[in-house]
């Protein structure tokens, strides 16, 4: 996935409630600064601020809808169709318009 500002990722665990044995890496092409949380605190903080819920729901939904394009984009289509739609995909999520 490529992520954008403020974005989460490694959360599955968090709502599953099992351990996951996935390993997550992070490949960052600006500056970046990155935290980490304990699922406890997390939890925690959801059940305290129900506003902390609401982000992180809207931050999983924007995730699943990015990745139910990725998989239209790259299933039904030739080779040009598909890289013409991921550049379109990459515009729409991180372009900068110009002139």
């Amino acid at each position: 996935a490529l992520l954008r500002e403020n974005s989460l990722f490694g959360v599955l665990s968090l709502l599953t409630g099992q351990r996951s044995d996935r390993f997550y890496h992070a490949v960052a092409f600006t500056r970046v600064e990155m935290a980490t949380a304990p699922a406890t605190s997390v939890r925690a903080a959801i059940e305290a601020d129900t506003t902390v819920g609401l982000k992180l729901l809207q931050g999983l939904s924007s995730r699943i809808l990015q990745t139910e394009t990725m998989i239209e984009t790259l299933t039904h289509r030739d080779m040009s169709s598909r890289l013409v739609s991921f550049l379109l995909v990459l515009c729409g999520d991180f372009g900068v318009p110009d002139e």
